[in-house]
């Protein structure tokens, strides 16, 4: 979780790859730590659930991996749940995708956006 500011706004692009393309963690941007504090209490609920007494929920595990995967690919700018559904499909995994090269994107999303996302995952700031 990050607290959205002009000094964290700075460094985003930079911590955002790290943390979701190194680490493979999730990052949530928040406005304030109220936000945060929200945020936190509903994630803490969501936990503590018993999944043991609903079935379904052990059968969606893998589902729930894949809606997390698409939510990460869906943050990169220009990139919607259309367009996240089909680079999953064409490169597999997240770490496919970044190292594609703009001609490999291009045969996917076009160039205007094969642009952003190959920009998006070489950025050195």
């Amino acid at each position: 979780m990050v607290e959205r500011t002009t000094t964290s706004d700075q460094y985003f692009p930079a911590m955002q790859n790290f943390v979701v393309l190194e680490l493979g963690m999730t990052l949530l941007p928040v406005a304030n730590q109220e936000e945060a504090s929200q945020l936190i209490i509903q994630l803490v609920h969501e936990q503590s659930k018993d999944r043991t007494s609903n079935p379904f929920l052990r059968k969606q595990c893998s589902q729930l991996t894949h809606a997390s995967i698409l939510r990460t690919v869906q943050q990169i700018p220009g990139v919607g749940k259309t367009k996240a559904l089909l680079l999953l499909q064409r490169f597999g995994s997240i770490h496919q995708l970044c190292n594609a090269s703009v001609q490999e994107l291009e045969q996917v999303v076009g160039q205007t956006v094969a642009q952003q996302i190959y920009a998006f995952f070489t950025q050195t700031n």
